[in-house]
């Protein structure tokens, strides 16, 4: 998911590992899983070209990306972002499920997708680091002139893997707070107000306010705060890519731009 998806085959793409990850959390006895589908959004969008182009981002003191001119478009809309679940309904349940529901839903689930795909990064971003020391290591290990590059570049870089590890904690902790905190506690809530509701209309009331605990414990209904976790979940992915695809000392100058602009 490094790449941008590719319109013509993007959904295809997507749906063996969908179905795979769906098997592994829910199993083949729910039967509504069926009626769920993944859908992608038009590709008439700036989209982002590739990981090395990444514009440099940088999140001000009022929560907005400043930097590069096009930036705020062609990051934030990632083409990944723009994955979206569809449903399909039966009546009457359209008069619950309505559009507005769903394009909450929708919302929750794309940053949720956004978190994990950095989650993913960060970790890859470690396993990544741990095999070229490795591989340095035998190498030190195998030559007789005892190379001083492989101690160079890990003295350079190891200020780097101090600001991912604070980049991983804060990315860790954040979804464990929504998804625990927010999403099962406001679930567990929502079941018992209809386990407890009379008539149609408290019920509709009832999961208004679900939906509405979810987006605003998530920060999403808060333009600065959401603008500030957006652009540091920016700043991760564009720090795991620069780290992993060169080594060079221009990358470690920009990585430490990177960490200037997150601890900022």
């Amino acid at each position: 998911m490094r790449l941008p998806p590719r319109q013509s085959t993007a959904e295809a793409d997507l749906m063996v590992p969908f179905q795979l990850a769906a098997l592994k959390t829910i199993g083949e006895e729910d039967r509504y899983f069926s009626r769920v589908s993944l859908r992608m959004p038009s590709f008439g969008i700036a989209l982002k070209p590739s990981p090395v182009d990444l514009p440099k981002v940088k999140v001000n003191k009022d929560g907005d990306s400043v930097g590069h001119p096009d930036a705020s478009l062609e990051v934030s809309l990632d083409g990944w972002d723009g994955i979206s679940l569809e449903y399909s309904i039966d009546w009457p349940l359209q008069l619950f499920v309505t559009p507005e529901v769903l394009s909450k839903y929708q919302r929750i689930f794309q940053y949720l997708l956004r978190l994990k795909r950095t989650q993913m990064e960060l970790e890859k971003s470690w396993a990544f680091a741990m095999h070229q020391d490795h591989i340095d290591f035998a190498k030190l290990r195998n030559d007789s002139r005892k190379s001083s590059v492989p101690q160079h570049r890990r003295q350079r870089l190891r200020p780097m893997w101090h600001v991912r590890e604070h980049m991983a904690f804060l990315i860790r902790n954040l979804q464990f707070y929504i998804q625990v905190d927010v999403i099962e506690s406001q679930w567990n809530v929502l079941q018992s107000h209809i386990q407890n509701s009379q008539d149609f209309t408290e019920l509709v009331g009832f999961h208004q306010e679900y939906l509405a605990a979810l987006i605003s414990q998530s920060f999403l209904d808060i333009g600065s705060v959401s603008r500030i976790l957006d652009g540091i979940m920016k700043l991760c992915l564009q720090f795991c890519w620069k780290i992993e695809n060169d080594e060079s000392n221009r990358t470690t100058s920009e990585l430490g731009h990177i960490a200037e602009v997150l601890l900022s």
